[in-house]
């Protein structure tokens, strides 16, 4: 199978002169295509490389929560994993006497070189040569995260892009 998938339409037309034609058409799309059909019917199904041509606008997504992060792109029903990776966070918790400011402060630590890190890797992978890759991005996961992330000023080379 080629990698963007196999297109095949077998099946028997009327000519213009009322004659029955056997018809055997294949090829291979000029995008990767997720659609598996396999039908007898009377008319031959187009409706998964219309959706091709539909939509050209490639969106970045992040996805970020305590465990990691996840790259990638979407383009109409495509996606594609770009990057992930996962982290070790400290969680809070309430011990620590005298030294609960100090276990605060390296959390606060390792989150923000967490949201660093996620703001670097997309720089990396939606910016080329100074210019966007996408025509939009999309932040998901965990709250807090998402907001320290595009309030960061590290984000601000995606941030303005887009």
């Amino acid at each position: 199978v080629p990698p963007n998938g196999l297109v095949i339409y077998c099946g028997t037309i009327v000519t213009d002169e009322g004659k029955e034609k056997k018809v055997n058409i294949d090829f291979e799309p000029f995008k990767p295509i997720n659609t598996s059909l396999y039908l007898c019917d009377n008319k031959f199904h187009t409706e998964a490389l219309t959706a091709l041509l539909a939509d050209d606008n490639k969106f970045g997504f992040i996805v970020m929560d305590g465990n990691g992060a996840l790259f990638g792109t979407l383009q109409g029903n495509t996606r594609e994993v770009l990057h992930k990776f996962t982290v070790d966070l400290p969680k809070k918790h309430g011990r620590g006497g005298q030294s609960a400011l100090r276990f605060a402060r390296l959390r606060m630590e390792k989150r923000h070189n967490y949201v660093r890190k996620v703001a670097e890797v997309a720089t990396t992978l939606f910016i080329t040569n100074d210019k966007p890759n996408i025509a939009g991005i999309i932040l998901a996961g965990s709250a807090d995260f998402k907001t320290e992330l595009s309030q960061s000023d590290m984000f601000d080379p995606v941030r303005k892009k887009y």
